[in-house]
């Protein structure tokens, strides 16, 4: 067995940076270990996670409202607190977000190299070679390569995200699941309806975390039973990577708790995400730009989208309701647009495809018991 490799604490230049990235949104406070923290440093970051427990954080959280929380719920002292994040940002003063991400993966590859260090110890062995590779990624993080040199090796391959076996049309024109996905439709024509068939496709290979805020899991589990004709074992066989969640407000520590294993992120629907009551359509892009990050990541993400009303019939970037930051922050966006005298059938037009060309009408989906779609031409 492995012995546990406690974790070193960090200077105390590379903490302060550490954090100050933390605090401004560049990296997840998931980057962080409160056991390689300072006392002070380890207030700091709980201030940072209870903070970004609320739905509405913003990106970059304020100094004082993190200040705040440290000193009044956490119990620090004030001025400590204050001249502790005041010190944080001095250092960091002037320097790019990417200087403020190296600094935190400074961070990774010393605990990387103590740690495999520790475990070769611990069992025998001693592979300077191992050790080394991890003490290169510096080297890697700092280079700075030109668009030639980084052609040597020929073109990077076309972006490919999962591809969908039950809706093939749709896959081949978007270049599978990936990204983040948008998808807008008036009442009553299916969007939860698709959302659910295309969490259940992404759970055969990773797990899903699905935010339903108007259903609630009842009405979402009585769905996905019905899509397999009440057959409750293969219900459950499909759904075995799927978690449904009636509030987003865990979404940090739920995704803390898949680990390293990337996800796929399914809001059912933007329009119904905690706002201000004053200004919603900022609230609402703040979340699709904290949705953007969680890409960055390496999770997939799809937004569920009311239609603006003005917008019934018709199709265009600006018909995602409430919001203008979908059209440029979606990969993949398009609309359902239900047929006149069909109730079952929808046009999928899309509307925004960053790693295809093809845009407009892909294909019909018709719905087939109410409860999954069939793709047709």
């Amino acid at each position: 067995m492995k012995k546990k490799v406690r974790l070193v604490p960090l200077s105390e230049d590379l903490e302060k940076l550490a954090l100050c990235a933390v605090m401004r949104g560049v990296v997840p406070d998931s980057e962080l270990h409160e056991d390689e923290l300072s006392k002070l440093g380890k207030l700091i970051l709980k201030a940072v996670r209870h903070l970004r427990s609320y739905e509405d954080a913003p990106e970059e959280l304020p100094v004082a409202s993190i200040q705040a929380t440290a000193s009044e719920i956490l119990g620090a002292d004030h001025h400590e607190v204050r001249d502790y994040t005041a010190s944080c940002f001095a250092l960091a003063a002037g320097r790019e977000a990417g200087d403020l991400l190296r600094a935190v993966r400074q961070k990774s590859i010393l605990v990387q190299v103590l740690n495999e260090a520790g475990n070769q110890l611990a069992t025998g062995t001693l592979d300077l070679g191992k050790i080394s590779e991890s003490l290169s990624q510096e080297d890697d993080v700092r280079k700075l390569l030109s668009a030639s040199e980084l052609l040597a090796n020929g073109l990077p391959e076309e972006p490919t995200g999962l591809q969908l076996k039950t809706l093939p049309l749709l896959s081949q024109a978007s270049g599978g699941l990936m990204g983040m996905w948008a998808v807008a439709s008036e009442a009553g024509v299916g969007k939860s309806t698709l959302a659910v068939q295309l969490a259940v496709e992404y759970g055969r290979v990773g797990p899903v975390l699905y935010y339903d805020m108007e259903n609630g899991p009842d009405v979402m589990l009585y769905r996905v039973g019905k899509r397999y004709g009440g057959d409750v074992a293969k219900a459950r066989q499909a759904t075995k990577n799927i978690y449904f969640r009636e509030s987003i407000r865990s979404l940090s520590d739920d995704l803390r708790s898949m680990g390293k294993r990337k996800c796929l992120v399914v809001v059912d629907s933007l329009q119904k995400l905690p706002t201000s009551v004053d200004n919603r359509r900022s609230s609402l892009d703040v979340w699709v730009h904290r949705f953007e990050r969680l890409k960055k990541q390496g999770h997939t993400v799809i937004l569920i989208s009311e239609k603006n009303r003005e917008q019934y019939g018709e199709a265009t970037q600006r018909g995602f309701k409430e919001t203008g930051e979908i059209e440029y922050s979606a990969d993949f966006g398009f609309h359902l647009l239900p047929e006149k005298g069909m109730d079952t059938m929808s046009k999928v037009i899309i509307v925004k495809n960053r790693h295809r060309p093809h845009s407009g009408s892909v294909c019909y989906l018709e719905r087939v018991n109410g409860f999954r779609f069939v793709e047709r031409t």
